[in-house]
């Protein structure tokens, strides 16, 4: 309904606020100019009656002086005694008549007349001393005609010229307010209808312009989602898709009997093991991601031995360090050792970072894993002397199933979730990872978390 159009109710209360002011400033003009040729008038009267002092106190003013003032204030006058007897003049007859005080007191008195039958009118009166008696002189005045078409010209032509023009501004701003919100609904309405490039042009420096351009940035948030969710969905795909064709393959084979002795037939039931652990991984990851972006991954608060954990991770590896001829550097640095978070997932993290710098590093190479005090926090290196990552990757290694070299990854048997769940946790524990790198000369990953006394 146009009652409910945001077009019409802004114009309404523009058009309301408007008319409300510019009657209140008429009615004013009106009373303010009525009061000052009523106050006018009252001092007219009060040297009319000075000037008649004198023949006052005879009681009596002579005819041709009473209707010289009665022209000079143009007006209607006769006097009164205190008892409200006419001493002279002849007062105005009138009937059915509203009276208004507008003010009394003992200096004078005014009163306004309204009327049906006559012209609406005020009479005012001054205190005077007949025959040193108290007595009041009176004057009958018109609202002039005239007068009133003065106040009309001068006033309500140009509040209307005003109002008119008010009206238009108002009309103008409610409906560049109303076509803003309308693109912006309109934008929305798109989007939802599955267009998810539209935005809304509403992007001015207001209220409204903050709207749009939240609604688009919105917009690209969730554009980014559903490119990143298929991605991710095309990713755990063709993950999954890889170890399962080979388990096939393999499988097959052995029942057409490709393996001819129980050497080979072992050799084959390893390669099946091996790529359902990389499967079971997989599945893992894909289930600690899920967790950690849904908020619903428990992390424990409790006090770490950083150092501790090293040698646990040092001890673990052992067997991948030989089976690679790599060795460990194991350093710590620092007497303080104590953090705050969950020991399981601080030991999940430097377990893929060991398990990456082994992957990477060459034959008769070292890997570092060394343990520093820096400030208030402590920080873990995990570093290897590999080939190292290109610049233009290290900004892209924490996206989900991101390889800067997709091969050679998963060959070795990464999931690609690794690091995203690893910064992932870190965040969750209060901490950071940080990546250097240089081509040819080896990678460093840099685990920070506050310390603990």
């Amino acid at each position: 309904m146009i009652t409910r159009s945001l077009l019409f109710r802004q114009l309404f209360s523009h058009v309301a606020i408007i008319l409300f002011m510019a009657l209140t400033l008429s009615v004013s003009v009106v009373y303010y100019a009525h009061q000052n040729n009523n106050g006018e008038l009252t001092i007219k009267l009060r040297n009319i009656a000075t000037f008649f002092s004198e023949d006052l106190k005879t009681g009596h003013i002579p005819d041709r002086e009473w209707e010289l003032a009665s022209r000079t204030t143009g007006a209607k006058l006769w006097l009164e005694d205190n008892d409200g007897r006419i001493i002279q003049g002849i007062p105005p007859v009138y009937s059915n008549v509203e009276p208004y005080t507008l003010h009394n007191s003992a200096d004078y008195s005014k009163q306004f007349l309204f009327s049906s039958e006559a012209q609406n009118a005020v009479i005012i009166s001054v205190p005077v001393l007949i025959k040193d008696e108290p007595g009041r002189l009176f004057a009958f005045y018109h609202f002039s005609p005239l007068h009133i078409k003065m106040i009309i010209r001068s006033y309500f032509f140009p509040f209307i010229a005003g109002l008119t023009a008010a009206f238009l501004l108002a009309m103008l701003l409610s409906r560049g307010l109303t076509r803003s919100i309308a693109d912006i609904a309109a934008a929305a309405k798109r989007f939802s209808a599955g267009d998810y490039t539209s935005r809304t042009r509403a992007t001015a420096k207001d209220e409204i312009g903050t709207l749009g351009n939240t609604f688009n940035a919105m917009a690209d948030a969730i554009l980014h989602t559903q490119q990143t969710r298929r991605t991710f969905f095309s990713d755990i795909s063709h993950e999954l898709k890889t170890p399962l064709s080979c388990v096939k393959a393999i499988t097959e084979a052995l029942i057409d009997g490709i393996a001819v002795n129980e050497q080979e037939r072992t050799h084959y039931l390893e390669r099946i093991l091996a790529e359902t652990d990389r499967m079971s991984r997989l599945v893992h990851d894909i289930m600690d991601m899920e967790q950690l972006e849904s908020d619903q991954m428990f992390i424990k608060q409790e006090r770490l031995d950083i150092a501790t954990l090293l040698l646990q991770q040092a001890d673990k590896i052992e067997s991948l360090l030989r089976k690679k001829d790599i060795s460990l550097l194991l350093r710590i640095e620092t007497d303080k050792r104590y953090a705050l978070g969950d020991a399981d997932r601080f030991a999940q993290v430097l377990d893929n970072l060991l398990s990456n710098a082994i992957r990477y590093a060459p034959p008769e190479s070292q890997i570092g894993l060394i343990l520093i005090e820096e400030n208030q926090w402590l920080q873990v290196s995990v570093s290897d002397q590999g080939e190292g990552i290109a610049s233009e990757d290290l900004p892209l290694i924490w996206d989900r199933f991101y390889r800067a070299d997709k091969s050679r990854t998963r060959s070795l048997g990464g999931s690609g979730l690794g690091l995203s769940i690893s910064r992932s946790l870190m965040e969750a524990m209060a901490g950071t990872i940080s990546v250097e790198s240089d081509i040819g000369k080896g990678t460093i990953f840099k685990i920070r978390i506050p310390w603990q006394k």
